[in-house]
């Protein structure tokens, strides 16, 4: 199968001209990539009125999607969507951003939530017979480590054989990132546990600076699209620059075996 990162430049309001361009880019994508999945980062859509517009004129149902909408409900508003059979599911919002956040009840709080048990949260989804769990930006510091080994924070054999378990029933790990990681080698740390045991992860941000340039020059090895299998690095098997309006968005497709 393959899975497709979309990242576009950070924009602060979605208004006017820029919110229809995007939303118009992202039919697009829908509609005609060769992708089972598509993961966008962060805010890319304005509200759920894009959601619906989307829902109305994506006819590729075999397509699979994630994306985020800055609500009310909760943390920064960070809510996680699904589009799947041509609909819109609703899967959950992070918990928390940083690692002073990352209390025990917060992380056992995010494990039940891995695990399903609270109603209408979803974190658990299935594309082309892989199954996919989704930890959102910061909720990876549910890990720890800063000496280029990943620990599970908490000191609670239990739980930490509880969150492992849950790891193992997956193939895919995605991570959406909403702002460029500041120590970066401790997020790849993070990104290279989670896909350990031979399970993929998936990390995408929306682009600052000269990202897009330096994604395209070094389309393996950059920090925008990030993609590990067994523990490694994997390059894309495409990167390309797709136009939305005067902005420059990447689109990197890597393939899952």
């Amino acid at each position: 199968m393959k899975v497709q990162l979309v990242s576009f430049p950070v924009y602060s309001r979605l208004t006017g001209e820029k919110r229809f361009e995007r939303r118009d880019l992202i039919i697009r994508i829908l509609n005609e990539s060769s992708a089972d999945f598509v993961m966008f980062s962060q805010h890319v859509l304005k509200n759920q009125l894009d959601l619906s517009m989307i829902r109305a004129l994506v006819k590729n149902r075999d397509i699979s999607a994630f994306l985020e909408l800055n609500e009310k409900k909760g943390l920064n508003g960070n809510c996680m969507y699904l589009f799947q059979n041509g609909e819109w599911v609703y899967m959950d919002c992070q918990l928390f951003a940083e690692s002073k956040d990352a209390t025990s009840s917060e992380i056992i709080y995010l494990i039940e939530d891995l695990r399903g048990y609270h109603f209408n949260m979803r974190r658990q989804f299935s594309v082309a017979g892989k199954k996919f769990m989704v930890i959102n930006c910061g909720e990876n510091n549910i890990l720890k480590g800063s000496t280029g080994i990943a620990e599970f924070r908490l000191k609670d054999p239990v739980l930490k054989e509880v969150f492992e378990k849950e790891l193992d029933k997956v193939d895919v790990i995605l991570n959406p990132v909403h702002t460029t990681w500041g120590r970066f080698g401790n997020f790849l740390t993070r990104i290279r546990k989670f896909s350990e045991k031979g399970r993929y992860c998936f990390s995408n941000t929306q682009m600052v600076g000269n990202q897009l340039e330096n994604a395209v020059k070094n389309p393996d090895h950059n920090t925008t699209c990030v993609a590990m299998h067994d523990s490694e690095l994997i390059a894309p098997i495409s990167t390309e620059v797709l136009d939305a309006g005067d902005e420059k968005v990447l689109v990197q497709t890597f393939e899952v075996m």
